[in-house]
């Protein structure tokens, strides 16, 4: 009687803190911002147009408008880590949903497929942080 020696291989897989992942998701959209803004440049006309820009007010206002949504998500990189999961947890439900109203006001009116698609891949990481925030697993006692 002959037996078979089967093995079978078990890979490790090590359980990842909700916080690191809903950072690392905060990272990976920001990266998305940044080169869909950095593409854009190489977009016929939008340098030309860039270089017409007057210092004016209104100017100074919607830049600071930009300024302001782009540091949300960068800074919720790092605030993900340190908050308490209680604040933590509502941040990162209000705000992805608060991005994604805002993606689809912006961004889906037309443009370019790169940006479009850009966009899409936004809405899915906003909702993915969106659902590791809601399912954040309750410390067990």
């Amino acid at each position: 009687m002959s037996s078979i020696n089967s093995t079978v291989r078990v890979f490790e897989d090590l359980q990842i803190n909700v916080k690191l992942k809903i950072s690392a998701l905060w990272v990976t959209i920001m990266f998305c911002y940044v080169y869909g803004d950095y593409i854009e440049i190489y977009i016929p006309g939008v340098l030309l147009e860039a270089m017409e820009v007057k210092a004016t007010t209104e100017t100074q206002l919607e830049f600071f408008a930009v300024a302001f949504l782009m540091v949300i998500p960068s800074a919720m990189i790092f605030f993900t880590l340190v908050l308490k999961p209680k604040v933590n947890r509502w941040l990162n439900i209000i705000l992805p949903m608060f991005y994604i109203i805002l993606l689809i006001g912006v961004n889906l009116s037309g443009g370019w497929a790169f940006y479009l698609f850009l966009t899409g891949v936004e809405i899915v990481i906003s909702i993915a942080i969106l659902q590791y925030a809601y399912k954040w697993p309750p410390v067990v006692a």
